[in-house]
């Protein structure tokens, strides 16, 4: 009987560790974006407002075929704003054509954070670490004074211009910035005619003045009698000295950037580029 009870034993298989453990799927990618490229659960534009930031969202995503989002919610859910941003975007398949291009702007209420969440050619070409940094510091004093339609749209503007940039095939960089206070052409050229004309009177002015002075042909007209009295003067080399000083190149410098994207990887396993902080 006691053999037959270690048989028995014998055919029960053990239990391990990995067999009580419960699988975690990850959650599929969806192939085609499932939200619109505005989402506002925050409610913090008017309807007239989310309507004209959504078509400018729109347009810019079609021009350069890389989708531009921006979304609001009222908490992160215990995320870091970054992983909120990059989960939303992968998960709700956002991003343009096979390589799913594109970058979203988040905004939670409750923890007043943002973060950007860059991926594909918004990652690794357009928008790099201080082009990220560059575009923040341009919107971020907005979100904190409450002016967060005019933050959103000061946002997709600079997404414009930084994705056109990159079509030259140069995009902006530590090397590249663009200026912080651009002036349409229009008026740069009006500004321009308005000096050259007050340029113009003043000299007509000044000439109409001197119309009774002639032109004198010896320089002794010219001048103050008892006014010029002539030396002779001598140099004499007493001796010379040199200073010398090391000229540093920035390329050796630790302190300079060497720009481009630094790089995360989101809850999905794709890689991402980004920014985020407090307003």
């Amino acid at each position: 009987m006691a053999s037959e009870s270690q048989e028995t034993d014998s055919e029960i298989p053990a239990v391990t560790s990995e067999d009580l453990a419960v699988p975690t799927e990850i959650p599929a990618i969806p192939e085609k974006r499932q939200k619109p490229l505005l989402v506002d659960d925050a409610g913090l534009l008017t309807e007239e407002e989310s309507n004209a930031l959504l078509n400018k969202l729109e347009d810019i995503s079609q021009k350069y075929e890389n989708e531009v989002g921006i979304v609001t919610v009222n908490s992160l859910e215990g995320k870091t704003a970054e992983a909120y941003a990059d989960d939303y975007y992968d998960y709700n398949g956002y991003g343009y054509g096979e390589n799913d291009d594109g970058l979203l702007l988040l905004i939670s209420m409750g923890e007043r954070e943002w973060a950007i969440s860059t991926y594909g050619y918004s990652h690794t070409v357009a928008f790099t670490d201080a082009g990220l940094e560059f575009i923040s510091g341009q919107f971020q004093s907005k979100l904190s004074s409450g002016n967060y339609a005019d933050a959103f749209n000061c946002f997709a503007d600079q997404c414009d211009d930084f994705l056109r940039q990159a079509a030259t095939g140069e995009p902006y960089d530590v090397d590249n910035m663009p200026s912080k206070g651009k002036v349409h052409p229009f008026w740069l050229v009006t500004d321009l005619v308005v000096a050259f004309l007050i340029s113009f009177r003043l000299v007509k002015s000044k000439s109409r003045n001197l119309k009774s002075v002639k032109k004198q042909e010896s320089a002794e007209a010219y001048e103050r009698k008892g006014s010029m009295s002539l030396r002779r003067s001598t140099d004499s080399f007493v001796n010379r000295i040199v200073t010398q000083r090391t000229i540093r190149n920035e390329k050796d410098s630790s302190s300079s950037s060497s720009g481009g994207s630094s790089s995360h990887t989101s809850s999905s396993g794709r890689s991402h580029g980004g920014a985020s902080g407090k307003f």
